[in-house]
């Protein structure tokens, strides 16, 4: 959405978060693998689509945390050639939260996957599991985004207002920076009334419902539909990294690489958000990215 002055004040609270969950992840790394393990009942959401009728491998697992963009990236995948050569099913899950991506970065089981690069980093994933980076979405800005009034970076505008953010820690547009700049202001938690949300979008449901005065998130093109520009105050650096998808490499499948690579681009073309619409691309494939 590299932001180290950002993290620096908290680096303390977020490494042992990740120390944390990397100690549980190495509990039970042993005693389930990728091939056995069943996805818990925390991530219920998925979509399948039938891809090649006869190939070896049954299925191709995605993950990313947007419903709408994870079924039409299935649907793209579905008929792609090389992925119906390769598989015969695509199946895309959907979720929200850290603990959604620990599951499936953390354990391996994501073939495709959307997340932050310090959750790949934190699991070392490229060397344990060997994920590799596709693309990656631009940098961003934070901003509070107000309904009625541009929000004011001071204590006395935002003591008693009601502020909506993510309940994941990890995420820095929605959670990291907005808490850091209350703690600069010697705002504490109970002096703001705290609205969390599963997801950017619940936060613009809330904020448009009137349950929230302001959400901490990114702005995009179609915000200005129900939201207005003037309204938005940036809070933060303006070079918040973006999420990467990554591959789980098995062996040199390039055919694989370069077409998930071409496939999150036309992926990238349909989409109206300023976000979902920006990419980056790694190198790896042999050939010159071609949209078809």
């Amino acid at each position: 959405m590299n932001d180290l002055k950002i993290f620096a004040p908290i680096s303390l609270p977020f490494t042992l978060f990740f120390i944390a969950v990397l100690a549980m992840w190495l509990l039970g790394k042993n005693s389930q693998s990728p091939l056995n393990y069943h996805l818990p009942s925390l991530i219920e959401d998925s979509y399948t689509c039938a891809a090649g009728n006869n190939s070896a491998v049954e299925k191709l697992t995605v993950y990313m945390n947007t419903e709408s963009v994870a079924r039409n990236l299935a649907n793209l995948l579905c008929g792609d050639p090389v992925v119906q050569r390769q598989y015969q099913q695509v199946q895309a899950y959907w979720g929200t939260g850290d603990v959604s991506d620990i599951t499936f970065i953390g354990k391996g089981i994501g073939d495709l996957v959307n997340t932050k690069d310090n959750i790949v980093q934190a699991f070392d994933a490229e060397n344990t599991h060997g994920y590799k980076r596709l693309a990656s979405y631009s940098q961003y800005q934070a901003y509070l985004i107000g309904r009625h009034e541009k929000p004011l970076l001071t204590r006395e505008y935002l003591l008693g207002r009601r502020i909506g953010l993510l309940d994941y820690p990890s995420s820095r547009s929605g959670h990291i920076i907005p808490m850091h700049l209350f703690r600069e202001l010697d705002l504490r938690e109970d002096q703001i009334s705290i609205v969390y949300s599963h997801n950017h979008t619940g936060l613009r449901e809330l904020l448009a419902s009137g349950k929230v005065d302001m959400i901490a998130s990114y702005w995009s093109e179609e915000d200005g539909e129900q939201f207005s520009e003037n309204y938005i105050q940036a809070i933060g650096d303006s070079d918040i990294r973006g999420s990467s998808w990554y591959l789980k490499m098995n062996g040199r499948n390039t055919d694989l690489f370069c077409a998930l690579q071409t496939t999150l681009g036309n992926l990238a073309q349909q989409q109206q958000s300023t976000y979902f619409g920006e990419l980056s691309y790694a190198e790896g494939c042999p050939q010159p990215l071609v949209k078809r």
